[in-house]
């Protein structure tokens, strides 16, 4: 509080945050000298009896003396200094009333993507790697349930409904625990299904950096399921507050942090313990948290910094860990949190390049094989282990045991569907031929025998003459543009609508292309290709073939780009749907948003409405795009090889829809059958049975732990109901809920004649184990 002085000579005291050692009876208090020119002087300190407290010296610091003493504060306490300085007449007497400071205690946790800690971990040898994760531990590293965000928007949907995972993993292998709280990286938007992924895996609470808003939000999901948002000042990690800086530059940032953040994460409870009242600043302590977020926000100096720093201090005191307080305080804000987070979609401001996009398909294309093996390994473990086909090796594999227990007397390829949704689709045989195939079963296969020698035709290239640019399929026809190997016009034969915009350049576009060879292709049976060959200045050569089919209303399009440098391929789409509204598919779930939209990412499928027409889009190898107002998308490929289906019509078209479109255009996984004619297996059929449409498996895979299987049902139509879950190719005795890190529920599920039912929320996706699975007979 200001003193009173006499003329322009005034001494003002505060209190500060820090607190002496060894009992904390001490604080420290500032003494600030204005309206004097002296260099320094002198301040005794009295209480309200005379007493002597102490005696400081102010020296000069800018335009004024300053001072500081460690005097005890108890409540409101009121003291008078005496100034002696040069220039000052006799001595100046000033009358002080201080409160103490919050006595605080900062809890030091670090937050970190567990997949960062294995790495670490297994880098090293076995004795060194149990020192490291010992030293993890004891720093108060826990293990995020929430994945660093940049890896959230490419997962497929089990992997993201199982983002937990690795942090459970990482306590169960290195006895590092997992935070029960998540912690969100500010730079990067989330999917919104994120909430219901963490609450599926027990996770209730999740922490946020941001400058405004209000402390506590409940973060709802799609589905219904929420958990409870807090809020954190900007820089409240460990780096921020100079923990790896000098001892001064820590304490004045951490006593800027503490009297200073608007949205201080923190608790006030009595000296008792007990939560204390309302101004009762005097008696209490706060309780409050400094979350790091990475390995680089822990490190022996830091901690070397902080066991000094508690040598200093009594208060504040940093302490490391306190996940359990955390989730303490983060409890008490339920029953007053009324506001409601709505998370921005997320998008990329900076893209991978053309080196990490062709990696990124690479490996979506590895776990597309490895879906269908998991899926397949509980049909393979319940089939008896004779009855091989003579001379088969496929067996090694789950595909391959299945493969070879199909009945069949002649050689052929079992077609795998791992989607949710009856598919229709072209296949590459096992022979190499390409056809069509239909029916082939959700989570299911069909063996399809090898055609005759005499039917069985490759692509047949056309007469040497000059190839038409056009091409005519079952829903639409359309026009290469002769100067760029563009498509220059899409139109569907029913109503004649033509779906590019004009002018434009045209679909698939690559900027300044030039088409320098064409040559046409039929596909007996299939459909017909026009393949371009086209050179552009600033990315070289680009092969594209475009195929429309004689039985299917879609397009496909596959190009091959050198991609100079590492820029991502840039390929036009401009269709004529002006200002459209757009949606996409996100794991597990979707998003919508009217344009413009930049850098977003898209799993299997994206949306375009305007002017009562819809365009469907897929990227196969290239999931981050942009949309613009006059409804042009601009696909970023990679390297070598970018695959693309199209689909358009002025029909309605919902998220089922585009879910099936968009899983659809997954290239069918197949093996070869070389023929059992006493295989156990029929030769088509699904391996589970959903009653209804707009819910489908998603995920299905052996348990963690070896007991039975767990399978993953996903609701798309937006409606919530019951649902019944029954036998195809397996069948089972019994099922239980479990969360997504395939723990019970506890959860009771109505049994029905071969099978299970239970409720799906709109929008939602659940977990079942299911138990003692088998072959199903007859």
């Amino acid at each position: 509080m200001p003193g009173l002085g006499t003329g322009l000579l005034r001494v003002e005291a505060e209190s500060t945050v820090f607190y002496a050692q060894p009992d904390g009876r001490l604080s420290l208090v500032r003494f600030f000298v204005s309206g004097v020119d002296a260099p320094a002087g002198r301040l005794r300190v009295y209480d309200r009896r005379r007493r002597l407290l102490g005696t400081a010296g102010v020296i000069r610091s800018g335009n004024r003396l300053y001072g500081e003493l460690w005097l005890a504060l108890e409540g409101e306490t009121r003291i008078r200094s005496d100034l002696e300085a040069p220039g000052v007449r006799g001595v100046f007497r000033t009358n002080h009333r201080l409160r103490p400071q919050r006595r605080w205690t900062i809890h030091w946790l670090t937050v970190v993507d567990p997949r960062d800690v294995v790495q670490v971990l297994e880098e090293l040898p076995p004795f060194n790697r149990a020192i490291q994760a010992g030293i993890f531990a004891a720093a108060g590293v826990v293990g995020n349930p929430l994945p660093e965000p940049r890896k959230l928007d490419v997962m497929d949907h089990t992997e993201f409904l199982r983002m937990a995972l690795p942090a459970w993993e990482l306590q169960s292998c290195f006895g590092i625990p997992t935070s029960a709280v998540a912690v969100t990286d500010p730079s990067f938007a989330l999917p919104g299904p994120a909430a219901s992924a963490l609450v599926g895996s027990g996770v209730q609470f999740a922490v946020r950096s941001t400058p405004e808003g209000a402390p506590f939000e409940w973060w709802q999901a799609p589905d219904g399921s929420r958990l409870l948002l807090a809020a954190m000042p900007p820089r409240s990690d460990p780096r921020s507050l100079g923990f790896d800086a000098s001892r001064d530059a820590m304490s004045r940032r951490i006593e800027r942090w503490l009297t200073a953040s608007p949205l201080l994460l923190s608790q006030a409870v009595g000296r008792s313990g007990g939560r204390a009242e309302r101004g009762d600043v005097a008696t209490t302590e706060g309780v409050t948290f400094a979350i790091g977020s990475t390995l680089d926000d822990v490190s022996p100096a830091m901690l070397a910094a902080v066991q000094e720093w508690n040598q200093r201090f009594a208060f504040p005191r940093i302490v490391i860990g306190g996940g359990e307080i955390l989730q303490t305080v983060l409890g008490q804000g339920r029953e007053a949190t009324t506001g409601v987070y709505r998370p921005r979609y997320a998008t990329r401001e900076r893209l991978p390049g053309a080196t990490a996009l062709r990696s990124l398909a690479d490996v979506r294309a590895a776990d597309a094989l490895g879906r269908a093996q998991q899926m397949m390994l509980p049909l393979a473990t319940a089939l008896p282990v004779s009855n091989s086909a003579p001379g088969s090796s496929a067996g090694a594999t789950a595909l391959g045991a299945v493969a070879d227990q199909i009945a069949a007397d002649l050689p052929g390829t079992l077609v795998v569907n791992t989607s949710p949704y009856l598919r229709t689709d072209v296949v590459l045989l096992a022979n190499g031929r390409q056809q069509v195939v239909t029916d082939v079963p959700p989570v299911g296969y069909a063996y399809i025998v090898d055609p005759p020698s005499s039917t069985a035709a490759a692509a047949a290239p056309a007469a040497p003459a000059a190839p038409s640019l056009l091409l005519e399929g079952a829903s639409c026809r359309l026009r290469l543009d002769d100067r760029s190997g563009a498509i220059a016009s899409l139109v569907t034969t029913g109503d004649g609508r033509e779906w590019i915009r004009t002018p434009s350049d045209g679909l698939n576009a690559v900027p300044g292309a030039i088409l320098e060879k064409l040559r046409r292709e039929t596909i007996p049976g299939v459909g017909v290709r026009l393949i371009a060959e086209r050179w552009s200045p600033a990315r070289g050569e680009v092969r594209s073939t475009v195929t429309v089919y004689d039985a299917l209303p879609w397009v496909d399009i596959e190009n091959h780009a050198a991609a100079l440098g590492d820029r991502p391929m840039v390929y036009l789409f401009p269709f004529h749907l002006p200002m459209p509204q757009v949606a996409w598919e996100v794991p597990a779930g979707f998003e919508e948003a009217p344009v413009p939209l930049d850098g977003i990412a898209h799993l299997r499928w994206v949306q375009l409405r305007s002017q009562g027409g819809t365009a469907l889009f897929r990227g196969l190898d290239a999931p981050f795009l942009s949309v613009s107002r006059d409804g042009t998308v601009v696909s970023f490929g990679p390297r070598a090889r970018a695959r693309y289906r199209l689909w358009v019509t002025s029909g309605p078209v919902g998220p089922s829809d585009g879910a099936r479109f968009g899983w659809g255009a997954e290239p069918f996984v197949t093996t070869r059958v070389t023929g059992n004619a006493t295989g156990r297996l029929p030769r088509y059929g699904p391996l589970l049975v959903v009653d209804q449409p707009g819910v489908g498996i998603v995920g299905l895979k052996p348990a963690d732990d070896g007991n039975g299987i767990v399978v993953y049902v996903q609701e798309t139509q937006g409606t919530g109901r019951f649902i019944s879950l029954g036998a195809g190719l397996l069948r089972f005795r019994s099922a239980r809920r479990v969360d997504y890190l395939e723990r019970d529920t506890g959860e009771e599920l109505a049994p029905v004649p071969d099978g299970v039912t239970f409720h799906i929320a709109a929008r939602g996706a659940i977990a079942l184990r299911l138990l003692d699975v088998e072959l199903r007979q007859g």
